[in-house]
């Protein structure tokens, strides 16, 4: 099996850090997608259906659980 035992030397700080950024990095690759791209497919340009409102709401949502617990 995996052996995660090297993790019991990480502090929780670091392990917030990391799991912070789990989250971060998804949301600037998503805040730097074209609109073009986003609305392809697409019937009308509805505000509901642009990735870059629902990503925003989600991340801070994550974010602000790991930050409080």
């Amino acid at each position: 099996m995996l052996n995660f035992d090297w993790l019991a030397n990480v502090s929780e700080g670091w392990g917030r850090f990391f799991v912070i950024m789990a989250f971060i990095v998804p949301f600037i690759f998503a805040m730097t997608l074209r609109r073009a791209y986003i609305y392809q497919g697409a019937q009308d340009q509805q505000r509901w259906r642009n990735l870059k409102y629902w990503v925003f709401f989600i991340v801070a949502v994550q974010v602000g659980v790991y930050l409080y617990f």
